[in-house]
């Protein structure tokens, strides 16, 4: 895109006549690093991957079946792979060398097997644009036999990289020196066929390495420094072989180059993007003459696009822009200028067309250090012997011990249960039967009628309490002497057997209360872990430098704490509430983005902030894959300036959002008091690091406890993990609720009793897969027996959802609680709520 320069390739000259597209070479053909390669997939469960996100289809397996099915996903990919095979088949490296199309037939046979024919068919279609004649017929030779010494080699075997790489060598030498050897034999050919081979082998071994990494990259997978390097190596010659290409001064590769420099600019500033410039710069030099100062100008082009930044893509455009073309103005270039303006409006068009979540997915796989990423890190030795790496070791102590008193309990339980009965025959044979002249007779040749009797006398006392004269069989009492005796000790050993099951009762529940508490502690541990990383100087440092620049730009900001995740990290932030003007999702979250390089969002798309509360504190999160709007409505009951029923909402790391609903016994005060303290001491459990069982069962063990007279709450929970998409929906005595997905409108019924009844609390979970318009509605008893006069409990509810399943959460919840209001004629006898929860597609700040 830069400076044109005549080129002469050394020794051929070519009678045939071009085809209408010329082959001279401008100098803008950069090479390309693929920095922004490395920066690869984001994680957010989306699937955007790099240019390559159709490389799966591809799949490098030896059991190729014949018969296929192709989708416009395998056509996409074959294209992709039919015009790289068509660049790298007629590239040449300095001007006389072709070793790049027989080593990309190699790699992609041996990669895709059967299905990489498109890069043989793409190769040999370039060769013909550029040889003819009898050297034509021997490249073609070449390519085929290199692909079937390719196809010949097993995915398996033991060296693949090795024996590729030597096979390509020997075709190479081979082909070329026999016809060397009939055509124009010298020393000079014979040297050039050697460099020729060597390259070719070479550039296969890490093509292989970087079509295995593409592979990798599409399936999420983490990247090897090795295959990165590779894929940046072959993205640079795809880059470098486009180069070779031009239409009216516009080259394909000046356009990949200039989007090289865009991407690496934005996603790493002006360091990376100076860097891909100056590789972009140098790289084609190998392949053909270019400007020395074409290298400059691309470097200073990618600094002043990647300072730029700040300001979107927009500002990274603006710093590209003006450092090419006045550089390319200033270096007095003979190139004419429209050629520059057309390639960098090309790579500005295709820059501002890729998606947002693409271009921060590529940082994952980025390991330059971004401007807020401050100095600080310890590898991996230094953090086990750190705080961090204590705690994580304590988390696994706890879930051993937890998973030993879950085995302990059972097994005992089990076998208590089946040498039960052998026991109590053995303790009555010898209480009673000791010293019994008979003795022999009842337990030798009439045992089995003996132990029918015994069992029959343990169900009739079991069943009655107590054990008379009257129930034992006339039979039985003539033939034993001892028969009052039996009596007796049946009873006795019934009693002790009742106490026993008493301790035995107690040691299980206080088994199962130590094995909630110890999973319950390495939730609490595990959160530990979470803050004492964001308590590092690195993390600390960086929390400051974004909380400058959030007041910077007038936003007040408190408090804002980093939390690293194995996606980035979650930012949680504390400032002046806005009264609903959505700063968190309009003003915070894009600038916090462009800041970390990540795709920050907050989980809710509308305010959920009190209008009576002075700050709001929410959470960032990156790569969401779904966005939640939540509706709220709520009736207190007569007489009641105070509703008895509670909602809370609770941020979590790891992308966890739980959405809390909780209807205290009665109404007014005291049921609000009940649901209160039931939300706030599960939330705070929650925040510590509790999971959801362990923490209910504890709130329940502190509700049983806390007053003397009958209280009761219900819980109705509903867990979402934004990352993965899922959602768990937990009811303890709760209301019925309802999801409603397309059309169809389904009722969700649980049987328990609410938390501070029974010590033994039953919960009902049920897990759900999340879709964009899914939504949930959770409601107290208040509204379902708004109508009981009608006798339709719930279903008057669900019949309303299934005609207004396209409004917002919000007013379906207001909606939902007028017509409860007005089924009991305007008076309302219980507190009414209504949390409805609606599924969006994923939230984009950038």
């Amino acid at each position: 895109m830069f400076d044109g320069v005549d080129t002469y390739q050394y020794r051929r000259e070519k009678n045939k006549a071009e085809p209408s597209v010329k082959f001279n070479f401008p100098t803008a053909g950069w090479g390309d690093s693929r920095k922004e390669e490395r920066g690869h997939t984001s994680g957010n469960g989306k699937g955007t991957h790099l240019l390559w996100r159709n490389v799966p289809n591809y799949r490098m397996s030896p059991n190729y079946k014949g018969v296929l099915r192709f989708g416009l996903k395998d056509l996409v990919g074959m294209a992709v792979m039919l015009l790289a095979g068509f660049l790298l088949g007629r590239a040449v490296l300095l001007g006389e060398l072709f070793p790049f199309g027989p080593a990309f037939v190699a790699a992609g046979i041996a990669a895709y097997r059967g299905r990489a024919w498109p890069v043989f068919l793409g190769a040999a279609m370039g060769l013909y644009l550029i040889n003819d004649g009898w050297e034509l017929v021997m490249r073609l030779t070449t390519l085929a036999l290199v692909g079937m010494a390719a196809l010949s080699l097993s995915l398996k075997t033991t060296g693949l990289r090795f024996l590729l790489g030597g096979a390509v060598f020997a075709v190479l030498v081979v082909m070329g020196t026999g016809y060397v050897a009939l055509t124009t034999p010298s020393n000079y050919e014979y040297i050039r066929v050697l460099f020729d081979s060597i390259f070719g082998a070479l550039l296969a071994v890490a093509f292989l390495k970087a079509l295995t990494g593409l592979g990798q990259v599409a399936r999420r997978e983490q990247v090897a420094a090795g295959d990165m390097f590779c894929m940046v190596l072959m993205l640079s010659c795809l880059v470098a072989a486009a180069g070779q290409l031009q239409w009216n001064y516009i080259s394909p590769g000046g356009i990949l180059a200039g989007l090289v420099v865009l991407v690496a600019g934005y996603i790493g500033g002006g360091g990376l993007g100076a860097s891909a410039g100056a590789v972009m710069g140098v790289l084609p030099g190998l392949v053909y003459t270019i400007s020395p100062a074409a290298a400059g100008a691309a470097a200073f082009a990618g600094l002043l696009g990647g300072i730029c930044r700040v300001m979107g893509r927009t500002g990274v455009v603006a710093g590209f822009l003006m450092g090419s073309i006045l550089l390319t103005v200033y270096l007095g270039s003979g190139r004419d200028i429209l050629g520059v303006l057309g390639e960098s409006a090309v790579a500005v068009l295709v820059f501002f067309l890729l998606p947002g979540v693409f271009l921060n997915g590529l940082r994952n796989y980025l390991p330059t250090v971004q401007p807020w990423d401050l100095a600080g890190g310890d590898d991996e030795a230094a953090k086990e012997t750190n705080l961090s790496g204590r705690l994580r070791r304590w988390t696994g102590m706890f879930e051993e011990i937890s998973r030993t008193y879950e085995h302990v309990g059972g097994s005992r339980e089990t076998e208590d249960h089946k040498t039960s009965r052998r026991d109590l025959v053995a303790e009555l044979k010898e209480m009673v039967c000791a010293g019994c002249p008979l003795q022999r007779v009842c337990w030798g040749k009439e045992s089995e009628l003996t132990k029918n009797t015994l069992e029959y006398l343990r169900e009739t006392v079991k069943r009655n309490e107590k054990l008379k004269p009257s129930d034992i069989d006339q039979s039985f009492a003539e033939r034993c002497s001892r028969s009052g005796e039996m009596i007796v000790g049946m009873n006795c050993l019934h009693r002790l057997h009742r106490v026993k099951q008493c301790w035995e009762s107690c040691l299980r529940d206080g088994r199962e209360l130590v094995s909630g508490h110890l999973r319950g502690m390495n939730g609490v541990v595990g959160q530990l872990v979470l803050e004492a990383e964001a308590e590092k100087d690195n993390w600390i440092r960086r929390a400051e430098y974004l909380k400058k620049e959030l007041k910077q730009a007038d936003l007040p900001v408190s408090e804002l704490v980093l939390y690293p995740v194995s996606r980035g990290c979650e930012v949680e932030v504390t400032m002046v509430a806005c009264k609903g003007l959505k700063k968190c999702r309009y003003d915070v979250a894009p600038l916090l983005s462009r800041l970390t390089g990540q795709n920050l969002a907050p989980a809710f798309m509308d305010c959920i902030c009190d209008g009576g509360e002075n700050f709001c504190r929410f959470r960032l999160y990156p790569d969401l894959q779904h966005g939640i709007s939540l509706g709220l409505s709520r009736l207190a009951a007569r007489d009641n300036t105070v509703s008895g029923d509670t909602h809370a909402v609770v941020q979590l790391s790891g992308g966890r959002l739980v959405i809390m609903l909780s209807d205290g016994m009665g109404s007014g005060p005291s049921a609000a008091a009940e649901s209160v303290a039931t939300l706030k001491l599960l939330k705070q459990l929650l925040q510590a690091g509790y999971g959801g069982e362990p923490a209910i069962r504890t709130v329940n063990s502190v509700m049983m406890r806390r007053e003397p007279e009958d209280s009761f709450a219900t819980l109705d929970i509903l867990e979402l993990n934004l990352y993965l998409g899922q959602a768990e929906l937990i009811k303890i005595g709760a209301a019925p609720g309802f999801l409603v997905r397309g059309d169809k409108v389904e009722i969700i019924r649980s049987h328990s009793l609410p938390v501070g009844i029974v010590n033994e609390i039953s919960t009902f979970s049920r897990y759900e897969k999340l879709a964009v318009g899914d939504l949930l509605v959770m409601v107290t008893d208040g509204v379902i027996d708004a109508h009981r006069e009608t006798d339709e409990d719930e279903d008057w509810v669900a019949g309303v959802l299934g005609e207004i399943i396209d409004l917002p959460p919000g007013e379906v919840a207001e909606l939902l609680v007028k017509l409860a209001r007005s089924g009991g004629n305007g008076h309302v006898l219980d507190d009414m709520t209504v949390l409805a929860i609606r599924v969006g597609a994923p939230l984009a700040s950038a």
